[in-house]
């Protein structure tokens, strides 16, 4: 998955902070990334789930 990831992507569940206000969105698995409710911006960091760093599962979707 890209980093940031755009908004309209399908994600794994997790939590996605908003690269230019810090919002953290969280998100089930089918869900498509929408702009950032706070800001409108369209592009998140992966902070848990997808291909976080932090990730402890990163084999799980």
């Amino acid at each position: 998955m890209a980093n940031p990831v755009p908004a309209g992507s399908d994600v794994s569940a997790g939590t996605y902070k908003c690269t230019n206000c810090g919002y953290d969105l969280q998100v089930g698995s089918t869900d498509n990334l929408p702009p950032c409710p706070s800001c409108g911006n369209g592009s998140y960091d992966t902070i848990t789930g997808g291909d976080a760093a932090a990730d402890p599962y990163p084999d799980r979707s």
